[in-house]
């Protein structure tokens, strides 16, 4: 198997936060398309971030209702396989499984970001 090639690719603020609406101001627009400039000449094959971000950004906060409908069930934990035939993905580091998902991939959210194929990590390491 190839080992991945990878690259920490941020935006932050000048004092190194990764949230706050700094990304929302008029000032940030020009920066903001420089990142995703960069970020599609790497032509990367999957990209990550946090459970925070995802939220923040991709899944705007929408919750999940986790039990059967009609049975008041709880949902079984499977495991679940990802697309492999998918062009590009995106990897969300979600260990307590809240991120509210409505599709299986991102749906483009500017100009420059395709349809990556989600796939959530759920595991949490004890050491």
């Amino acid at each position: 198997m190839e080992r991945p090639y990878i690259i920490c690719h941020m935006l932050t603020s000048l004092d190194g936060k990764i949230i706050g609406d700094y990304l929302n101001s008029e000032r940030a627009a020009y920066y903001t398309d420089e990142y995703e400039k960069i970020h599609g000449r790497y032509r990367c094959k999957a990209w990550l971030c946090g459970r925070v971000t995802m939220e923040e950004h991709f899944t705007f906060g929408h919750k999940l209702e986790l039990t059967h409908e009609k049975t008041n069930e709880k949902i079984p934990k499977l495991d679940y396989v990802a697309n492999k035939d998918a062009s590009t993905y995106a990897i969300a580091i979600d260990p307590s499984g809240k991120l509210g998902w409505t599709e299986n991939s991102i749906v483009p959210w500017n100009k420059y970001r395709s349809e990556d194929h989600i796939v959530e990590v759920l595991y949490r390491a004890s050491f």
